[in-house]
């Protein structure tokens, strides 16, 4: 977020939903497994919190990702952009997600595949 004029400006090119979904998460060719509750996504990415102490992961560290709820089921690989130690929360950008896991998460933002945007 940047701020202006005293308020928050969110720049972010895609809508972002509220939410308190259990995710895990394991740097790729690990067993480990990190658990955490994901309190925001978008298209994108999202943000995840974790009691796991210290923080389990750093800036720029890849993670598989795998959500398994009723409603909402999703799986796919990101990184670290940002992390907050004392809050235990981290940022993750969407790197590699298949074509159904990209469908489920338009489904469940409410968003649609399709939509062109244009500034003419």
């Amino acid at each position: 977020m940047t701020y202006g004029g005293g308020q928050p400006v969110d720049r972010r090119m895609s809508t972002r939903r509220d939410l308190r979904v259990p995710i895990n998460m394991k740097p790729p060719n690990t067993s480990s497994v990190i658990s955490g509750r994901a309190q925001d996504i978008s298209v994108g990415g999202m943000k995840v919190k974790t009691e796991t102490t210290p923080m389990p992961f750093q800036i720029g560290d890849e993670v598989v990702l795998l959500v398994s709820q009723v409603y909402f089921n999703f799986q796919g690989q990101g990184e670290i952009l940002w992390t907050s130690p004392t809050a235990g929360t981290f940022g993750i950008k969407f790197t590699q997600l298949e074509e159904e896991p990209r469908r489920s998460l338009d489904k469940f933002l409410g968003l649609s595949l399709y939509v062109i945007t244009s500034n003419h």
